[in-house]
């Protein structure tokens, strides 16, 4: 009687062990690993207009280059990081094109997917202590031309004080596309020179 209780306990104890690591399974996304870790590279070095994660020149269009950024997030089709080079303008912004789809259902999934994954993603600072992205989703619609919804680093630090990410969905003619946007955005007036203002 003594080894059939022994025995059952065993089987109990591994049950439990293996729904514990199904849950663990189910608690990272599959899809795309190592998504938070890249994100958290990418909050991380935006202080420092991306410098530390910017590779080769791509493209050069007048006062916008574009560079092949040496961290990528996971699932991406591609990512870029932008740097303006003029007086008025040096900010430098990276963007992951993430996912495009023709049918809306697929899209809007997706869309919901990253936004969750988005949440979960913090920032770590050199004290120890994390800070969550945060925001609300603006729901997908099949009227909506575009969908976008802004999370924001909840720190009190200066530096992120303009700093957003920005989830959107785009309907492209045939086809919708999901990007993500790392940027700093700026009253128009702070953006635009003073005699466009009329100042």
């Amino acid at each position: 009687m003594k080894k059939i209780s022994t025995l059952m306990v065993a089987v109990i104890v591994m049950a439990t062990g293996s729904a514990h690591a199904q849950l663990s399974l189910f608690k990272k996304d599959p899809a795309s690993p190592g998504f938070g870790k890249a994100v958290e590279q990418i909050l991380g070095d935006f202080p420092y207009n991306y410098k530390h994660l910017t590779g080769d020149l791509v493209l050069q269009e007048g006062e916008l280059w574009h560079y092949a950024p040496t961290v990528q997030i996971p699932g991406a089709q591609r990512c870029v990081i932008a740097h303006y080079h003029s007086g008025l303008d040096t900010t430098a912004s990276y963007q992951g094109f993430m996912y495009s789809a023709e049918e809306f259902a697929d899209a809007a999934k997706e869309y919901r997917r990253l936004f969750n994954q988005l949440k979960g993603c913090k920032l770590r600072m050199v004290d120890g202590s994390a800070y969550f992205l945060d925001g609300e989703l603006d729901a997908p619609a099949e009227e909506k031309d575009f969908v976008v919804s802004l999370l924001k680093i909840q720190t009190a630090d200066d530096r992120y004080k303009l700093f957003k990410v920005e989830l959107e969905m785009l309907y492209k003619v045939d086809h919708f596309e999901i990007n993500i946007n790392f940027i700093t955005r700026k009253k128009d007036e702070d953006q635009r020179p003073d005699w466009w203002t009329e100042k």
